[in-house]
């Protein structure tokens, strides 16, 4: 691992990290080992799981929905406004909260260069679920299953984007419109030059954004962390008569999308088919009976929704 090192520290990705209970001392040896290996990369703990620990000395809806408000805020003050009101709930909730490093999960300290605000793991739990049948099997047939699924997963993603109607990818136009239908709550003054004023009443507070057309840049921070321009960004593109699809980052178009998907895995021959080898066969470890039925469900939290 050590030869290794100097080609990690070179990534710069997101690295989300399930957060481990009370009392899970591998899971803290975890996050020990990560923040070592990958220093210069940023570290997120999965809000979900957060939630989860979080949840269990403070129930109810109205504050799982004030939770989840807190970690989407994509700037400083708007997660305050939804700090405070949590914090009207009952005295001592919010110093429960941030306990948890509000750096690690809340969308207001993430690092703008990545372009990618996912404040969760659900990415790695889809991929767990999709591969469930396999994993339960012997090495090489898991190994194999797994092989297949990607082969024809790729086949058919680069399929999809013949669907696409613009060459913007759908999930990133649909942000692109509710953003659109948000900037009709804006209103916008103009200094001038190429920054503008856009106050937003979408929230049950009224906060003013600047936007800098040059810099491409808005002080809510949304347009940064996703590179797709915000409402408060369309707002000035549409008082200077642009078109905002155009400033949509070049991540989310059909090009890089097929660049994504350029490498094919190659079909392989059944084991029937392999060539037999020399070598001494591999004998497998002895088989330990462990008592009880063995388990194959995931344990899910108690209060999951």
């Amino acid at each position: 691992m050590e030869n290794h090192l100097p080609l990690l520290n070179d990534f710069k990705f997101n690295e989300l990290i399930e957060v481990p209970s009370v009392g899970q001392a591998g899971g803290m040896g975890l996050l020990k080992a990560v923040s070592e290996v990958l220093s210069e990369s940023e570290h997120g703990w999965c809000a979900r799981h957060i939630l989860a620990n979080w949840s269990k000395d403070w129930r109810g809806l109205e504050r799982r929905n004030n939770f989840w408000s807190c970690a989407r805020a994509s700037c400083v003050a708007e997660l305050n406004f939804h700090l405070d009101s949590l914090n009207m709930l009952r005295n001592g909730i919010c110093e429960s909260l941030l306990r948890y490093n509000k750096e690690t999960w809340c969308r207001a300290y993430f690092n703008c260069d990545m372009k990618c605000d996912i404040i969760d793991n659900n990415i790695c739990k889809t991929f767990n679920a999709w591969i469930l049948a396999a994993r339960h099997k012997t090495i090489i047939t898991m190994l194999e299953e797994i092989r297949v699924k990607m082969m024809e997963r790729i086949g058919k993603l680069r399929e999809f984007a013949d669907t696409w109607i613009y060459d913007i990818s759908p999930i990133a136009m649909k942000v692109y419109h509710d953003n659109m239908a948000q900037s009709m709550r804006c209103t916008i003054k103009w200094n001038g030059e190429y920054v503008y004023e856009v106050e937003d009443t979408s929230l049950r507070v009224v906060l003013k954004h600047c936007v800098n057309m040059q810099a491409q840049t808005c002080t809510c921070r949304s347009w940064m962390l996703k590179g797709i321009p915000c409402a408060h960004a369309i707002t000035a593109m549409h008082f200077k008569n642009l078109n905002p699809i155009n400033y949509i980052s070049h991540w989310y178009h059909k090009s890089t999308y097929l660049k994504a998907y350029s490498t094919f895995i190659q079909p392989v021959s059944n084991m029937q088919m392999w060539t037999t080898s020399t070598n001494p066969p591999i004998e497998p470890p002895p088989i330990k009976k462990m008592p009880g039925r063995p388990k194959k469900k995931r344990r899910r939290e108690e209060r999951r929704n």
